[in-house]
């Protein structure tokens, strides 16, 4: 072997290697900081409900001219009405104008929102009370949706949904790694969903208070979700291997976590980016677990839809994986 040939053998895989994880380091940045370094709201839904009709159109056309694009205010003709959109997950709050200034906020949708709608309420009662020669106006806050008092800022649920999708992700690797059979996987994704959402479910809702609707139904969304993503790892591994287990990991992991919309709603994410992230399981599953807790009124079926998909999907890699395992073998 000449001497040319042995530095190209020498620099080659480790330039390779050099550039690839780059490559992956600056995707995986991107994806995870890109959302966040440039989250605005996107014609995020606010109600209006006043005396007068006027109202919601005069404030969509003073915040277009301030912030282009960012809220959709929505009349509503009384508070009965703003109140009952709220608890459907139709718009995020509601700034009253009858005979008492309100804002009616829903913690539990989002802390960040809540926090906003405030603030907005206190920069319009500024501009009514000049408006009024100094009759200072003040609006009441009303939280309809209210964090626990154990976790008055929503942090529990932040930091919990790391584990949810981590579990199913962990099932899924040591259950492609050390179980051949079919009915050994789905036995896994079973009763390691099962067992796992049980203990999940039971820290953030009956110990740290970060969820508070009903506990069953709480652990059923978190073992579907589990069950989901690792027959889906486990199914895509015995089909294409380390690039199936990869593509699994990214779609799930790299790309859905920073996308479920956890911290921020997903009108604050860019284009569509927010309802891609909302058809993954653990988009689907913050979002179903906050409505069982906070918003039980709303709608669910199509997050229940999205879970049960998933999990159909995971169950069709896995048989799929067996048979070609079992061609093999013939």
């Amino acid at each position: 072997m000449s001497q040319e040939t042995k530095k190209v053998s020498f620099w080659a895989p480790v330039l390779q290697i050099s550039i690839m994880v780059t490559v992956i380091v600056s995707t995986i940045l991107t994806i995870f900081a890109w959302p966040v370094a440039t989250a605005a709201p996107h014609k995020l839904p606010i109600g209006v409900s006043s005396s007068d009709p006027n109202v919601a159109s005069v404030l969509q056309t003073n915040f277009d001219e301030t912030q282009p694009g960012a809220f959709k205010f929505i009349d509503y003709k009384s508070v009965a009405e703003a109140k009952r959109a709220i608890s459907h997950r139709e718009v995020y709050g509601a700034l009253i104008l009858n005979r008492k200034a309100q804002v009616l906020i829903a913690s539990g949708a989002s802390p960040a929102v809540a926090q906003l709608l405030t603030s907005i309420s206190v920069k319009l009662g500024q501009q009514l009370t000049q408006g009024n020669g100094g009759h200072q106006l003040i609006f009441e806050s009303v939280d309809l949706a209210p964090l626990g008092t154990k976790d008055p800022r929503g942090a529990g649920l932040s930091a919990g949904s790391l584990p949810l999708i981590i579990a199913g992700i962990v099932v899924g690797i040591l259950g492609s790694m050390r179980l051949k059979r079919r009915a050994q996987k789905f036995a896994v994704a079973g009763i390691a969903g099962v067992a796992a959402s049980l203990s999940i479910v039971a820290i953030l809702n009956l110990w740290l208070g970060s969820l508070q609707g009903n506990y069953f139904l709480e652990a059923l969304v978190v073992a579907l979700g589990i069950s989901a993503v690792a027959l889906t790892v486990m199914g895509a591994a015995g089909i294409a291997k380390r690039a199936g287990l990869l593509t699994v990991i990214g779609l799930f992991f790299i790309a859905g976590n920073p996308l479920a919309a956890v911290s921020m709603p997903e009108e604050f994410y860019p284009s569509d980016l927010a309802t891609f992230g909302q058809l993954l399981p653990l988009g689907a599953e913050v979002n179903l677990l906050r409505r069982i807790s906070y918003f039980p009124e709303a709608s669910t079926l199509t997050l229940w839809l999205t879970l049960v998909g998933w999990l159909a999907i995971g169950a069709a890699l896995v048989y799929l994986s067996g048979r070609k395992t079992l061609n093999k073998t013939n």
